[in-house]
């Protein structure tokens, strides 16, 4: 009889032990599924970030400013660029310029020096006083009577350097003003002399420390 309540006994203990197990087993899941509902976004992805696009003009860019020059360089003829530049400018930048195309030397090329195009700009920024030089190439046609392509001169190439100074309007930089400039060498002649001179050396060296013979 004893011998049966020993048995008994360790067969209670294992089915505590395995009820036990249970318990806890259901409990860990149950924990682990409710911290899931009450934090939903730890399986989210974070929603990616938008990039806002800067509007055009906002900043003071060689492109922006090469945008410009190529309103302002193509054109088939003489003020037929005019709805193309004009965003760019201030209302009386766009008026000068207007006055400058009425006047009767550059009329009088209207209709003989055609289909302008720009080749190419290099553009250099003044970021403190908001300016920006240009050197640009671009090609013309030059006829001999107006609307006759006979004996045409095609793609002649020019190059031209213009000032081209802005102003903030609102949140975009305008033109105020136009104007053609030229590059000189504005070195003294004592600087130029100090250069070498092309294909040979500078023999304005130092000689400290040479040994005399």
């Amino acid at each position: 009889m004893k011998m049966l309540d020993t048995e008994n006994l360790k067969r209670l203990k294992l089915a505590g032990l395995g009820l036990v197990a249970v318990l806890v087993l259901g409990m860990i899941s149950w924990v682990s599924l409710t911290s899931t509902k009450s934090n939903p976004s730890a399986k989210e992805e974070k929603p990616a970030t938008k990039q806002t696009k800067k509007e055009e003009g906002s900043e003071l860019t060689s492109a922006y400013v090469k945008d410009f020059l190529t309103a302002y360089f193509t054109k088939k003829d003489l003020g037929e660029n005019r709805n193309r530049y004009l965003p760019f400018m201030t209302e009386a930048a766009y008026q000068q310029e207007i006055n400058r195309e009425e006047e009767p030397a550059t009329q009088a090329y209207k209709g003989y020096v055609v289909d302008t195009k720009l080749k190419s700009a290099i553009v250099y920024i003044d970021d403190e006083n908001h300016v920006a030089l240009a050197n640009v190439s671009y090609t013309q046609t030059q006829l001999q009577k107006k609307k006759d392509y006979t004996n045409a001169q095609k793609d002649v190439l020019s190059n031209s350097t213009i000032r081209i100074t802005y102003i903030k309007q609102g949140k975009k930089y305008m033109i105020s003003h136009i104007e053609p400039i030229l590059i000189v060498d504005t070195l003294s002649a004592s600087q130029e002399a100090s250069m070498p001179t092309l294909n040979q050396p500078n023999t304005n060296q130092s000689t400290e420390g040479e040994s005399t013979p």
